[in-house]
């Protein structure tokens, strides 16, 4: 199980995203590793558009990306369970 506490409603939120990108991921055609490099840039994307929002420098934003994607890596995927058909 993920490692946020007790608050259900953002397991079923990261879980339900989790799920659907997976399943892109693999009705891409992109080999697994591809897809992965896919996942990084678009957290690069992301963390962008939190500076160019004001949250940060685009340094600070990448940099608290990379650090919530080894978050990320730390759980487990038993939520997936429940999401992916």
């Amino acid at each position: 199980m993920l490692k946020l506490g007790t608050d259900d409603a953002l397991v079923d939120k990261l879980g339900a995203l989790a799920a659907n990108v997976v399943e892109e991921a693999l009705a891409s055609g992109l080999a697994w590793d591809q897809a992965i490099v896919a996942f990084g840039i678009a957290s690069k994307a992301i963390a962008m558009k939190a500076a160019s929002q004001g949250i940060g420098t685009p340094e600070q934003c990448a940099a608290h990306a990379q650090g919530r994607l080894q978050f990320g890596m730390e759980q487990s995927a038993d939520v997936l369970k429940a999401w992916l058909r």
